[in-house]
């Protein structure tokens, strides 16, 4: 995950406690967190460019000022695209699809696109009307959790 604004720290460490929330099964999101000023204002074209490894990522989060502006905090989500095969009759995806999630969504994402266990349109095609993921397939939405534990 690459932050590319720096303009609140506090947000910023707000989106970090929302994407290490752990699930009731105890799974948590997979994430390195690039804390870098040398990526600021950063556009995902340029990120792309600067070669995250599709052999040990499966997808790009970006913190941009989207993400520290809004209260929701939605995380710029990237694919990453997927070199073509031709022995298997696969001509690939290429990198730059995206969408937004909110941080607690992440863990569901990043768990399951990085060992290929559900596929980007899973969670692309489960976005609101505004572009974002806000619930979480097997648990909805993180506010619900807690009002249900604690009933």
């Amino acid at each position: 995950m690459i932050r590319t604004d720096f303009s609140d720290q506090t947000a910023w460490e707000r989106v970090k406690s929302g994407i290490s929330w752990v699930t009731p099964d105890e799974f948590e999101a997979n994430v390195t967190y690039v804390d870098d000023p040398a990526f600021v204002g950063l556009t995902v074209t340029a990120l792309l460019e600067s070669g995250p490894d599709r052999a040990t990522h499966a997808l790009l989060l970006v913190v941009d000022e989207t993400t520290i502006r809004s209260p929701e905090h939605p995380i710029l989500v990237v694919d990453l695209g997927s070199e073509p095969d031709p022995a298997n009759d696969w001509p690939g995806k290429p990198a730059g699809r995206s969408f937004r999630a909110v941080p607690h969504t992440i863990q569901e994402i990043e768990n399951n696109l990085s060992i290929a266990n559900m596929d980007w349109e899973d969670f692309a095609d489960g976005i609101d009307d505004d572009g974002i993921c806000r619930e979480h397939m097997l648990y909805g939405r993180v506010e619900d959790l807690a009002v249900d534990q604690a009933e």
